[in-house]
C-alpha cells in the first residue's frame, strides 16, 4: 500500500495535468480519501518502554542476565530502540494518505470531465416514478449516448458510484411501472447489446 501511495504521489508531482483527471475518475483519490479518514491508532504508552528499557538491578549472588537480542543490538553502533521509531503499518499509510490528501486534494479546481454528475442525474430522472414516456425516452437515449460516443467514456467506479446499475435494475423490476415503460427499456437493452 506504501508503494502504492508513493507511486501516485510520484505520478502527480511529475505530470498533474494528465494523472489527476484519471486519477479522479478510476477512484484512487476516492480511496486515498478513504484511508486518510481512518484514525491512527494509539502508540504504545512509553511508561511501559521505558520500564522494558531499564536493566534490573542484579541481585548480589548472580550475574545480570542479558537478553540475546540485546547483545547483538549492542554491538551496533547508534543503535535505537526499533519500536520507538517505527510506525503501525496501517498509521503508515494513513498518514502518507493524509499527506496527498492535502498536497492534490484540497485544492478545489474544476473538473474537465463530468461523466460522474451526469450518470448521477441520469440515474435520479430514471428513478421518478410518475415520469412520462417521452421523459424516460429521453433519459435513456442520454445513457446511451455516453456509452457509444467516442468522445465519452465510463469507468467502472463512475458506474458503480453512480448507482447506474442499480437504479437500471430497479427501473426494470419495479411493479409499479407500466408495461409500456418496460418495453422503452427492452428496446434500449436491445440496442447497448447491439453496440457492445
Amino acid at each position: 500500500m506504501i508503494g502504492a501511495l508513493q507511486l501516485v504521489d510520484m505520478l502527480l508531482a511529475k505530470i498533474p495535468a494528465q494523472y489527476k483527471p484519471a486519477f479522479r475518475r478510476e477512484g484512487v483519490f476516492h480511496e486515498i480519501d478513504v484511508l486518510a479518514s481512518r484514525e491512527i491508532s494509539s502508540s504504545k504508552p512509553k511508561d511501559k518502554d521505558k520500564d522494558k528499557e531499564s536493566p534490573e538491578a542484579p541481585d548480589s549472588g548472580s550475574p545480570p542476565v542479558i537478553p540475546p537480542s540485546s547483545t547483538s543490538a549492542a554491538t551496533i553502533p547508534g543503535f535505537k530502540k526499533l519500536s520507538s521509531l517505527s510506525l503501525e503499518p496501517d498509521d503508515a499509510v494513513t498518514l502518507r494518505s493524509r499527506v496527498i490528501r492535502f498536497k492534490y486534494l484540497t485544492d478545489h479546481e474544476p473538473e474537465t470531465d463530468n461523466t460522474f454528475e451526469i450518470l448521477h442525474r441520469l440515474v435520479e430522472q430514471l428513478s421518478v416514478p410518475d415520469a412520462s414516456e417521452k421523459e424516460l425516452s429521453n433519459v435513456l437515449t442520454a445513457l446511451a449516448g455516453l456509452f457509444t460516443s467516442p468522445h465519452t467514456s465510463v469507468s467502472s467506479f463512475e458506474l458503480l458510484q453512480s448507482g447506474l446499475v442499480d437504479g437500471l435494475l430497479l427501473f426494470a423490476v419495479d411493479s409499479v411501472r407500466t408495461g409500456e415503460n418496460k418495453n422503452i427499456l427492452l428496446n434500449y437493452t436491445t440496442s447497448f447489446h447491439v453496440v457492445i
